[in-house]
C-alpha cells in the first residue's frame, strides 16, 4: 500500500517527537493571561500550541513564569532557551519563530447601547476601560484619543472590565476578543445573565512569536508548528478554549 505524503509526514513527526530522553527547553512565559496562558494549570491556548510544537521538535518544555518585560533580558543573558509572546521588533539576541497566534483587540460595547465606533479617534467621546498599559501598546492614534479623556481608565483585572460594561459603568471595553469572551462567559455563569455585545473592528491584529537562542531549535520548531496547522491539531487546541461558534459570533457582530 502506497502511503500519502501527509501520512508519511505524520509518521515522521510521531517518531521524531518521542526521544528516549528529550532535552528540556527553559521557556520564559508572561504571567497568566487566560485563555492564552493559565499559569496555575500550565495550560492555555498559546501555551499548549507552543508546548506541543516543542514536543514535536524532539524537546520538552519547562515553563519559567515572569513579567513580560523581563523575558528579553533573561533571553539575551542566556538564562532562557526561549521566550513566548514575543513581537518581531523586540530587542532580542535570538531567532524569532513564525507567528504562533495573533491577538485581535476590539472596541466592545453593549448591543443595547446602539453605539457605532468606526475609528480609534471616536473613543475620546466615550467612557472607556482598557487593559493595563494599553496607552503604550496600541499606537499613537490610540494614545492621542484617550490622553485627554477623563472617563478613560486601565485595569489589570480584565474580568472586572466585563462587569463594568455589563453594569453600565463604562460604555466601551478595549480588549482582545478571546480574553473578553473568556471572562464574559465566566461572568455570565456567575450571574446567570447573558451579556449581548457588539464588536467594533478598529485595531489591526498583533502577531506573537517565540524567540529562541538557537537557530537550529527555531527551525525545528517552525517545521513542527507548520505540521500542527496542517494536521488540524492547532485548531483543536484553540477550540478547547474559545469555540468556533464564539468566533463566528464575533464575526457576525463586528
Amino acid at each position: 500500500m502506497k502511503l500519502q505524503p501527509f501520512a508519511l509526514l505524520l509518521i515522521g513527526f510521531v517518531c521524531f517527537s518521542l526521544p528516549a530522553h528529550a532535552e528540556s527547553l527553559l521557556i520564559g512565559i508572561g504571567l497568566s493571561k487566560p485563555p492564552y496562558v493559565i499559569q496555575e494549570h500550565n495550560a492555555g491556548a498559546e501555551y499548549e500550541i507552543v508546548e506541543r510544537a516543542i514536543e514535536l521538535s524532539g524537546f520538552s518544555m519547562t515553563p519559567k513564569y515572569m513579567p513580560m518585560k523581563r523575558i528579553p533580558h533573561a533571553l539575551n543573558g542566556g538564562a532562557l532557551d526561549g521566550g513566548m509572546n514575543m513581537r518581531a521588533h523586540m530587542p532580542v539576541d535570538g531567532f524569532f519563530s513564525n507567528e504562533i497566534i495573533s491577538y485581535q483587540n476590539y472596541a466592545i460595547t453593549l448591543k443595547s447601547s446602539g453605539l457605532k465606533i468606526s475609528q480609534i479617534a471616536e473613543l475620546k467621546n466615550y467612557s472607556v476601560v482598557s487593559f493595563q498599559n494599553a496607552h503604550k501598546l496600541l499606537g499613537p492614534d490610540y494614545q492621542e484619543a484617550v490622553k485627554g479623556n477623563k472617563q478613560y481608565s486601565e485595569l489589570a483585572n480584565q474580568e472586572l472590565q466585563v462587569k463594568m460594561l455589563a453594569a453600565g459603568r463604562k460604555q466601551v471595553v478595549i480588549s482582545d476578543f478571546r480574553i473578553f469572551l473568556h471572562f464574559k462567559k465566566q461572568v455570565e455563569r456567575e450571574t446567570g445573565r447573558k451579556i449581548d455585545v457588539q464588536f467594533h473592528e478598529i485595531f489591526m491584529p498583533t502577531p506573537y512569536r517565540v524567540a529562541f537562542r538557537k537557530r537550529t531549535v527555531r527551525d525545528r520548531f517552525d517545521e513542527s508548528l507548520e505540521f500542527l496547522r496542517k494536521s488540524g491539531e492547532y485548531d483543536q487546541i484553540l477550540a478547547k478554549y474559545i469555540s468556533a461558534d464564539d468566533v463566528k459570533a464575533v464575526n457576525l457582530t463586528k
